[in-house]
């Protein structure tokens, strides 16, 4: 029997994220275009009246979206009404070999982009890949960095119209 005084209740099988979005929006975890609709609705409400119960409705709904995609393995769901669409994109960092981006380097290279101790300086290095003083195709092929995954970001937005042309 499911126990009607607490929605969050483990006895009725939904974790606390998926009771507090149901309970503030009516939307269930499982359906996946609804929680999205419900965001692009939050959306519009707020460019209207900007109100802070709506960014907390908000927020919950995309946490409680963003766990019902990781577990049920779902990386984009499109809700036709809204025309919102919520993307997982792949996140990721850089992974940086230090002996191998040493050898690449001119002395005057090592002076700005090695710190004293056989470590990088990240923030650097990418502004000389930036400025071109670095070769990010170049430092990939010698294996001095490599991309590794990070957690999946969540992406809700409007979908951009395809040209029929």
């Amino acid at each position: 029997m499911k126990n009607v005084e607490d929605p969050f209740s483990d006895k009725q099988g939904t974790t606390l994220l998926e009771g507090i979005a149901k309970e503030l929006s009516g939307v269930d975890t499982d359906d996946f275009t609804g929680m999205v609709r419900r965001i692009a609705e939050i959306d519009d409400e707020l460019s209207r009246r900007g109100i802070d119960p709506l960014v907390k409705e908000k927020d919950m709904l995309r946490k409680a979206l963003k766990d019902a995609m990781l577990s049920n393995n779902k990386d984009m769901v499109f809700d036709e009404l809204s025309n919102h669409e919520a993307v997982l994109q792949q996140r990721s960092s850089d992974s940086w070999d230090v002996d191998k981006f040493m050898i690449m380097l001119s002395p005057s290279q090592r002076n700005r982009y090695i710190v004293t101790t056989p470590s990088l300086s990240e923030s650097a290095i990418k502004d000389g890949i930036k400025n071109g003083d670095l070769s990010r195709a170049e430092l990939e092929a010698k294996g001095a960095v490599v991309k590794k995954p990070g957690a999946k970001a969540l992406y809700v937005r409007a979908r951009k119209q395809e040209d029929d042309a």
